[in-house]
């Protein structure tokens, strides 16, 4: 399961580097959509902030509301996943 949850990090972190672009805007809103379901189910977690945050900031992102936020939520979410591939 952590695994996984590590693949949807990944993913995501992928996915907000091609949305910039526009590409793969559809599958960047299913993936945004799952994320804040798993962030809300793990909501206790300090961390599941973090993620809640980046999630809604996906969305910003698939809309075109850019900041300079984008590297600091790719460069946590790439971080979260390799640690859960890792472990």
């Amino acid at each position: 399961m952590l695994k996984l949850l590590g693949m949807l990090d990944l993913s995501i972190a992928l996915f907000f580097i091609l949305v910039q672009w526009d590409i793969g805007l559809g599958i960047a809103t299913v993936l945004g959509i799952l994320f804040l379901i798993k962030s809300l189910i793990f909501i206790y977690d300090w961390t599941s902030v973090i993620d809640v945050l980046s999630g809604i900031y996906l969305f910003f992102v698939i809309y075109d509301v850019h900041a300079s936020l984008s590297l600091i939520f790719i460069l946590w979410l790439l971080q979260k996943a390799v640690f859960s591939l890792i472990i």
